[in-house]
């Protein structure tokens, strides 16, 4: 039997809101509770990031979440951008595309659209952008659209859906292929915001493309010391 005991667990854990009135003060130890729109909490593991480790986020996999918490996220975030009218849902890969799904159906839509990270053999290197993200720095993937689904697109008002905005690596890439390929791109919504650094990735590309971003809930860096994790508050996005 492998066992990888020095690798934590991941779980998330619906608090609810009778059971928290308030935030408790840090540091945090093994997580960090984030407060719904509804009222309730999730508890969110850290995860620590490289280089040094010394620094952490609230992290949030949506593949690894229960339903129940994917369930309030996808219907937060289709509460969040009804009013920007999007026709059509675009799913970035792959834990993108689990709330695309949901956000669309939400919605009323019939259908999203999936991008890929897989080439199949119809697929045009003109439709596709090379991604860094924040869990797969070291490796660049390569993000496509496939061709048969572009008129699904046409004269559509666009939504890319994403399950967490860290970085921006992988948003500024979505939304430079819709620019390659004309889409008319009304908001992009994830589940959450984690920290500021996403915001000066996609404002160096375009000063328009920050204000785009919507997520029902946010978190900011937090810091190692000898108690536990503080978070800096001036890493919170707005």
């Amino acid at each position: 039997m492998l066992n990888y005991t020095n690798r934590g667990s991941y779980n998330d854990r619906i608090i609810p809101a009778a059971d928290l009135k308030v935030l408790p003060d840090p540091p945090y130890s093994e997580s960090f509770p984030i407060k719904l729109p509804d009222g309730d909490w999730a508890d969110l593991p850290f995860l620590a990031l490289p280089p040094d480790f010394d620094t952490a986020i609230a992290y949030l996999c949506i593949t690894e979440n229960s339903f129940a918490l994917e369930d309030r996220l996808s219907t937060a975030m289709a509460d969040l951008i009804r009013p920007l009218g999007a026709e059509v849902v675009i799913g970035m890969p792959t834990l993108g595309m689990v709330l695309a799904a949901s956000v669309a159906k939400k919605l009323g839509h019939p259908y999203y659209v999936p991008l890929s990270y897989s080439r199949k053999f119809w697929f045009e290197d003109e439709l596709s952008i090379p991604v860094i993200s924040i869990t797969s720095p070291l490796k660049p993937k390569t993000v496509f659209i496939d061709p048969r689904l572009l008129e699904r697109l046409d004269g559509k008002r666009v939504l890319l859906v994403e399950d967490v905005i860290s970085t921006g690596g992988t948003v500024s890439a979505e939304l430079e292929l819709m620019k390659k390929i004309g889409a008319n791109i009304v908001g992009v919504v994830t589940a959450i915001k984690e920290t500021t650094v996403w915001e000066r990735t996609l404002g160096d590309i375009d000063p328009a493309y920050p204000a785009l971003v919507h997520a029902p809930i946010k978190c900011p860096l937090f810091r190692k010391t000898p108690e536990g994790w503080v978070p800096d508050m001036s890493t919170m996005p707005t």
